[in-house]
């Protein structure tokens, strides 16, 4: 919710930016560049507070998808660790056998 607040105010604070240059008299393409600029440098300071909660839910975010790896990876180690395990008790009565031919 914090990125869709910042985004519709960056829109807001750019529209706001824009619609003035336009009352000066810019128009088109230098318009749209000024406009860009300015709105950002003015973002830059405006919007600092609605910039902080976005970067703390992205942090949110990646500390979760970090955590869900992590256990995902464990669990895929077990998984691996446990067949390995399987494997070699299936094969070490074979080897083990006194009697029978050796294969070479």
């Amino acid at each position: 919710m914090a990125v869709l607040r910042y985004t519709l105010l960056r829109a807001l604070v750019f529209a706001v930016v824009a619609a003035l240059l336009w009352l000066v008299g810019l128009r088109g393409l230098v318009l749209v560049a000024l406009g860009l600029v300015l709105s950002g440098v003015l973002s830059f300071f405006v919007l600092r507070g609605s910039r902080d909660q976005v970067s703390i839910a992205w942090d949110r975010r990646l500390r979760t998808i970090r955590e869900r790896t992590a256990a995902e990876d464990a669990w895929d180690d077990e998984q691996r660790a446990q067949a390995e395990r399987s494997r070699s008790d299936a094969e070490a009565p074979r080897a083990s056998r006194p009697d029978g031919p050796r294969e070479a």
